[in-house]
Formats: C-alpha cells, sequence, structure tokens
C-alpha cells in the first residue's frame, strides 16, 4: 500500500479532491499518495483515500466492496457477506485464468503458482464468508422471532384479566427481555467478528 503524506498547506493549487471533488486551492490543507505504477492522488483534508485508490492488485474489487459496507446497517451483514463471497470468487477466476495462461507457455513458472494459490486462497475465504452469512442470518430469525413473541406478549398483556395469566405472561416478558438482550450481545459479537476482518487489506487472503 502506498504511504500517504499530509500536507498543512497546498503550495499551490491540487486540482479537485479525487473522492468529492472539492478544488483544494493554494493554502488548503490536503493528503496525497503515489502508489506503485500509478500517478499522484491527493484528496481534501476531510476526505480519506479508499484501499482500492492506493492498490493496483486484482484484488482492487474486494477492496471497493469493504470499503462500501453499510456497518451500521446490521440486518444487511448476511447479504453484504454474500455479496463480497461473490466478488471474491470473481477475483479468484481472474487468478485462475491468469494462472492458467502462464502455464500454457511456461509450465514451471512461479508466477503462476502464486495466482493458484491466490484463486484456492480466494475460494476458501468465499466459503467462510458463506458461512458466516448462513450463520447471520439464523441470528436475526431468532432475534426477530423473540421480538415477534414480546410484541404478541405485550398486546395480549393489555387485555388480560386474570391474574394467573398476566403473571405467567408477565414473567415470560422479563424472560423475552433478557433473552433478547443476550442475542443482541451475541448478534453485535458476531458482527465485530466479521467486520473486523475488513478493517486492513493485509486481513485479506492473499
Amino acid at each position: 500500500m502506498a504511504r500517504i503524506t499530509v500536507v498543512k498547506k497546498a503550495q499551490k493549487a491540487q486540482g479537485n479532491c479525487m473522492v468529492c471533488r472539492k478544488p483544494i486551492n493554494i493554502g488548503d490543507p490536503y493528503k496525497w499518495a503515489k502508489p506503485r505504477f500509478r500517478g499522484k492522488m491527493v484528496v481534501c483534508e476531510t476526505c480519506n483515500f479508499t484501499r482500492s485508490m492506493l492498490s493496483s492488485a486484482k484484488t482492487v474489487a474486494i477492496l471497493d466492496e469493504i470499503d462500501g459496507l453499510d456497518r451500521s446497517d446490521a440486518s444487511g451483514v448476511a447479504e453484504a457477506l454474500r455479496s463480497l463471497a461473490e466478488t471474491a470468487r470473481g477475483v479468484a477466476e481472474e487468478y485462475q485464468e491468469s494462472c492458467d495462461n502462464q502455464r500454457e507457455y511456461f509450465p514451471d513458472s512461479e508466477v503462476a503458482e502464486q495466482n493458484e494459490e491466490n484463486a484456492n486462497s480466494l475460494n476458501e475465504w468465499a466459503d467462510e464468508l458463506d458461512s458466516a452469512a448462513d450463520e447471520a442470518e439464523n441470528d436475526y430469525g431468532e432475534l426477530e422471532d423473540l421480538q415477534a413473541e414480546l410484541e404478541t406478549l405485550n398486546t395480549e398483556k393489555e387485555g388480560l384479566e386474570v391474574l394467573e395469566e398476566t403473571e405467567a405472561r408477565a414473567t415470560r416478558l422479563e424472560e423475552l427481555e433478557s433473552e433478547i438482550s443476550e442475542k443482541e450481545s451475541e448478534v453485535e459479537s458476531k458482527e465485530e467478528d466479521v467486520f473486523g476482518h475488513f478493517d486492513e487489506a493485509d486481513n485479506m487472503p492473499i
């Protein structure tokens, strides 16, 4: 990944920010980077480089998707993971195609071997993402069921006139509140574990 340099005051106009397109004029603070094999890139003080902007690897599509994940939408975790898995498999196909083409002309190519290893690693990672998506769906399904039961009991409790039934439902309400709290904590913990793998590009499987 390219090193990012922070400039407190621009000595000359730097053109537009590559993220928000805001002009960077003389005196404005900005950040710049020069990735390998690519031209100088600049962003304004308030914007940040995406990891894909700083990388020329085949995995740029994966980095783009990771940067675009909406981590505030807990209900969309499973869908996001499956989409990322599909993207990872697409990149794996590119590595495998490169491997096959190289071996056609250079059977003993070390680069071809590395590309095949990259393809295998990405496919394995995609399988892990799909498994994590299944777990996320199950967890949120259980959470929704608990919340639905809580809502039903709350509604029934308002119209109950028999004390014993009221007490029984009140007890279940307390249990549900505790179960929902535990399930929410479990879901949040799994979500942090999943997204924690995406915080640094180096945590990708290649």
